[in-house]
């Protein structure tokens, strides 16, 4: 799998944010929360972050929190698995910005969860 970010990979458009919403499960890891849903017409995962104005207002500090979720899920997107894909996205909840270590840690540990859930259900 490689380390790029390609646009394909990009979760946009209302559809998949209505079936996230509706239809997706969520884990959680402060300062990240993970909503997935699984995706069947992808050959990857898709993906998606936000940063809610109202817990950082700062839109500087906002792109800067976006920008390092993006750089810490294309860095360890493998821990996700590549046998089934599904929507990805990431929500920022925390109130100020932390560092780099602690929002990739976070993002390791909801891609590892995410994989052993993806297990459970295949199993099931």
């Amino acid at each position: 799998m490689t380390h790029g970010l390609p646009k394909d990979e990009r979760l946009k458009g209302r559809h998949w944010f209505g079936v996230l919403f509706q239809q997706g499960q969520s884990i959680k890891r402060f300062p990240l929360k993970l909503v997935h849903t699984p995706v069947t017409d992808t050959p990857h995962n898709l993906f998606g972050v936000s940063v809610p104005k109202r817990n950082v207002p700062k839109a500087v500090n906002r792109n800067r929190i976006k920008r390092q979720i993006r750089e810490a899920y294309r860095l360890n997107k493998s821990l996700a698995g590549t046998q089934e894909f599904g929507a990805l996205f990431f929500i920022y909840q925390g109130r100020e910005s932390l560092p780099y270590a602690r929002i990739e840690q976070a993002v390791k540990d909801l891609l590892m969860r995410y994989a052993q859930t993806k297990k459970v259900v295949d199993e099931a």
